[in-house]
């Protein structure tokens, strides 16, 4: 098993993915002020137009701003738009 992985992250590497994708450590990308992608989430804890909180490995990943919206969402990503106005990573669930 060890060297499966092994072989599998040897690949990733040799191929410039990134290891999160092996890993599931998620990945918050933002576009400007106006996109948040999600990657490797674990689902949505809570959800208004002022704040989506999102559960991760790393804990919960709390995104804030203005008119946010889900755009789209399946068990990898999850895009939302709106006025992204923060971040914060590594939280607690309530």
């Amino acid at each position: 098993m060890k060297q499966a992985r092994q072989a599998i992250q040897s690949f990733l590497s040799a191929r410039d993915f990134p290891g999160e994708i092996l890993t599931g450590t998620p990945v918050v990308e933002i576009k400007g002020s106006v996109e948040a992608l999600v990657l490797n989430h674990r689902g949505i804890l809570g959800y208004s137009d002022q704040e989506v909180s999102v559960a991760s490995s790393l804990g919960v990943i709390r995104i804030s701003g203005e008119k946010l919206s889900i755009f789209r969402m399946n068990r990898e990503r999850i895009v939302l738009h709106g006025l992204i106005r923060s971040v914060r990573m590594g939280e607690k669930p309530c």
